[in-house]
């Protein structure tokens, strides 16, 4: 029977929901209810409830921040949002937070069972998964496991001594005898592995041996399958057929890896990739189809493929050769300033031009692939924390750990998913920043000339043209919000910076009057002196005499 717990302030809610939700034939019992944030907070933690149903607007602490508070814990915990409030930012707060279950008040009973069915569902899947992972721990004699991966893994780095490799193989029942021979790479996603085994290396491992004993299902009787993990990242898995030809051997490989595929997608919700090596006939060759297999998965950015085959990744490198890239350094700017403005699927779509440049380096020029986006984090995290960000990357237990991988074994893939979780999250903490800057459209004007106060050429139609409205519209918004108008605001700016910028005895004033989109030096210190009511020596002098 699966637990809930309500938190809601109004006690003739909590007391209707509990009440119908015990009498239902769910299967399911309301084992506490709260009437703000924090006493469910502490609720949970005793009672250890499987769903929590909360309403959005609660005293002391809300809906929201008691979700985020429950997931900052680690505890594994369904959510459904209840509120009166139809508003899209709530509702987009709580997407960002995984909540995907939202019901508006008043609601009918029969809504409320929807929902808790489909959880109940997903909740019976889970515990199904992580059933199968136990029971499939236990099958395997430990020793003879330890033994087989050892022989497999100096078999795929080529340091087994072995000269009869397939009597061998007998010896510790790995049958091993086939016409062709391959090697793949498999790489998984799975939230609910991920928080079973505490690290991706368990989560390699148990899917290791979730292959191994579905591949009677999956594969054909003429394919055998082996798993091996040979580090944090990789699971590979030797493929053995009997098949007349090498086509009808690769084309059953296929069909069964999207099979598993699928499934795993659609009843566990992972996520599965693998990379494959040429086709051999001789089993010392699988080294071969494992290096092979490696290249491509330390470059290749699968783009919802499930499977890869090492000729065919790299016909679709050598086409890219071909096309032309804009530079990262070119795209920059541009991902800053979609992070800025919160603008979260446009910053994924610049980060994803970014690796898509570096994916076609990455092959031959890994290190300084490494090094540029380093370099690239970084300069990022600096743009950020000027613009009122709190976060500091070289402070992330997580960017650390990546940085230190990324030099060692790193591949392209885990690059790409954890920037992506790096740019949503950065998106995320600028739009809490817009929402206490006022308007929204007022925000992205004043962070556009702030962008460009160097920019000498920037004025209201380049303003226009990136934010997509007229520059009639934007210049009556402006002032009616600010009671500025838009050139009055840019050049008030300009000279806020030129004024912070000499308080440096060491900038040169040409150099202040560039940095403030003034190409003409004495233009400048006209500007400037109108503006403070001196020259910008004798304003230096001052700053410096105080």
């Amino acid at each position: 029977m699966y637990r809930i717990l309500i938190a809601d302030d109004e006690a003739c809610i909590r007391d209707l929901v509990a009440k119908s939700i015990n009498q239902s034939s769910l299967g399911m019992e309301v084992v506490g209810c709260a009437e703000d944030g924090v006493s469910a907070i502490d609720m949970i933690k005793e009672l250890q409830p499987d769903i929590l149903i909360t309403d959005i607007c609660m005293p002391v602490l809300s809906g929201l921040d008691l979700i985020k508070q429950v997931k900052e814990t680690g505890m594994n915990l369904k959510t459904i949002i209840i509120s009166g409030y139809d508003d899209f930012a709530y509702a987009k707060t709580a997407m960002q937070l995984g909540v995907t279950n939202y019901l508006l008040k008043p609601f009918l009973p029969v809504e409320l069972f929807e929902v808790l069915e489909k959880l109940k569902e997903e909740l019976e899947n889970n515990a199904s998964l992580l059933r199968n992972m136990t029971e499939l721990q236990n099958q395997f004699e430990d020793n003879v496991i330890y033994i087989q991966e050892k022989f497999l893994k100096d078999l795929l780095q080529k340091t087994s001594v072995k000269k009869n490799l397939i009597e061998e193989g007998k010896t510790l029942r790995l049958d091993l005898n086939g016409n062709f021979y391959c090697t793949g790479i498999v790489r998984i996603q799975s939230d609910v592995v991920s928080v079973t085994d505490k690290g991706n290396s368990g989560s390699q491992n148990v899917m290791g041996e979730f292959l191994n004993v579905t591949k009677d299902k999956y594969f054909e009787d003429s394919v055998k399958t082996y798993g091996v993990n040979l580090n944090d990242n990789q699971l590979a898995i030797l493929f053995c057929g009997n098949h007349g030809d090498i086509f009808e051997f690769d084309v059953s490989i296929k069909n069964s890896l999207e099979r598993i595929s699928s499934s795993l997608l659609k009843y566990y919700n992972i996520q599965m990739v693998c990379v494959l090596g040429k086709i051999y006939s001789k089993l010392d060759k699988t080294a071969d189809s494992y290096e092979e297999a490696l290249s491509v998965f330390k470059y290749i950015l699968p783009e919802g493929r499930c499977v890869i085959h090492y000729d065919e990744a790299r016909q679709i490198k050598d086409a890219r050769k071909l096309q032309v890239y804009k530079k990262p350094e070119e795209l920059r700017e541009e991902l800053i300033l979609n992070i800025r403005l919160a603008k979260k699927e446009k910053a994924l779509s610049v980060l994803d031009t970014i690796l898509q440049y570096y994916e076609n380096l990455f092959a031959s020029s890994q290190e300084f692939v490494s090094l540029s986006i380093f370099e690239m984090v970084f300069a990022i995290d600096n743009a950020l924390l000027e613009s009122g960000s709190t976060y500091q990357v070289w402070k992330d237990d997580n960017m650390k750990k990546f940085f230190k991988d990324q030099i060692m074994s790193g591949t392209l893939l885990d690059t790409k998913i954890l920037l992506e979780n790096y740019v949503a999250k950065r998106c995320e903490e600028f739009m809490h920043i817009i929402a206490n800057q006022g308007d929204k459209l007022v925000y992205d004007i004043k962070t556009l000339i702030d962008l460009n106060l160097g920019n000498e050429e920037f004025n209201l139609e380049n303003a226009s043209s990136k934010l997509f409205f007229s520059p009639n519209y934007i210049r009556q918004l402006f002032k009616q919000k600010t009671g500025e108008g838009f050139m009055e605001y840019v050049i008030r700016r300009r000279m806020e910076k030129a004024g912070e910028l000499l308080k440096d005895p060491l900038s040169k004033i040409q150099d202040v009057s560039a940095d403030t989109g003034y190409s003409n030096q004495r233009y400048f210190s006209s500007c400037f002196k109108k503006y403070y009511g001196c020259t910008p020596t004798e304003y230096r002098d001052k700053m410096l005499s105080q």
